[in-house]
Formats: C-alpha cells, sequence, structure tokens
C-alpha cells in the first residue's frame, strides 16, 4: 500500500493511502479509531494529570487523533460524506451523543445538531 505523511510538531506519521475499492476498509478503520480513542480518553481521563505517565499518554492520544484526522479526510476526498453509522437501508444505527460521539467525522450533515434539537450553520439539514 502506498503511504504519504503529516507532521505534527516535529513528529512524522506516515498514512496508508486507501484506493476506492477499499473504502468500507477504510470506514472500518476510522470507526474503530473512534472507538479506540474514545475509550483512550477515559483511560486518560482516571490518571494523574501531574504524571509523566499522563502527560506521555495525552501525547499519544493527540497524535492518533491526528492520524485519524489524515484518514478521516482521506474518506472524504473518495466520496464518502455522510456518516459513518448509517447502514445499509440508509438509517443510522449510533447516535452522536453516545459516549464521546466521534473524534472524527466525514459527514457534511450535523446529525448532532438534530440529536440536540438544535440548528447553527449551514449544514444543518
Amino acid at each position: 500500500m502506498n503511504t504519504y505523511t503529516v507532521k505534527y510538531h516535529e513528529q512524522t506519521i506516515e498514512i496508508d493511502i486507501y484506493p476506492r475499492e477499499r473504502i468500507e476498509e477504510l470506514k472500518e478503520r476510522i470507526r474503530l479509531g473512534n472507538s479506540k480513542l474514545n475509550k483512550a480518553w477515559d483511560d486518560i481521563c482516571k490518571m494523574d494529570k501531574k504524571s509523566e505517565h499522563w502527560k506521555n499518554e495525552f501525547e499519544k492520544w493527540h497524535l492518533a487523533n491526528v492520524k485519524l484526522s489524515a484518514y478521516c479526510d482521506q474518506l472524504t476526498r473518495l466520496g464518502w460524506l455522510d456518516c459513518l453509522y448509517i447502514n445499509e437501508k440508509g438509517e443510522k444505527y449510533q447516535s452522536c451523543l453516545e459516549a464521546l460521539g466521534c473524534r472524527v467525522c466525514p459527514s457534511t450533515i450535523s446529525y448532532w445538531e438534530r440529536e440536540y434539537g438544535v440548528t447553527f450553520g449551514k449544514n444543518s439539514k
């Protein structure tokens, strides 16, 4: 698989390039990444914020967010502009407000606004 790199501070992060025919695999990778980042955030919030361990885990969490954002950007460039949690019937099967929600989201529709019952922007449909 081909790759490209993104920079985060002084670090370089390698990103796999997914071809269009592997879009479902990319979507699954992003769903899994959202879950892992939410779980990691829960763990980080329980740590001593003055410890070196907290600092290291927090930095790893930020790096993972940057990487996941790059994959989400790639997904939108491949043409996927909707929620990652839409089934084959076109129904949304996971709430935006569940747990911490998604760390990254390719959707051009602000589903979370619908769930809150408010509208803020031009993507509020």
